[in-house]
């Protein structure tokens, strides 16, 4: 019975837990997180054109996701639409993390 209870209690948290990794709000944050990001790597590199491009590319397309996530329309995707465009914002955080502990030290001073 003890196990049964214990199971149950665990599927109703799993579905809270993927429900509140679903919430439009959530993306809304990520997003803005990313674009916070791609501002700051902007930063690092002014001097590369392409990579100063692709930076504007991305941090546009995350200021536009966090429009979209403010309309009713985005609720109606599918749970699976919306498990994948998360799992490519955790693949685009974890990229610019990289491109950002990659960046070249800016002066040779030790602090």
């Amino acid at each position: 019975m003890w196990m049964w209870i214990r199971a149950k209690w665990r599927a109703v948290a799993d579905w809270r837990q993927k429900a509140r990794e679903l919430h439009p709000e959530t993306f809304r944050a990520m997003a803005g997180e990313l674009a916070e990001m791609a501002a700051v790597a902007a930063k690092i590199r002014p001097e590369e054109q392409a990579f100063l491009l692709k930076i504007r590319h991305i941090r546009q397309e995350m200021l536009d996701l966090q429009e979209m996530t403010a309309r009713p329309e985005f609720r109606l995707l599918t749970p699976k639409k919306r498990q994948e465009l998360r799992e490519s914002l955790l693949s685009s955080r974890r990229q610019l993390l990289k491109t950002l502990s990659e960046a070249p030290v800016v002066t040779t001073t030790r602090q």
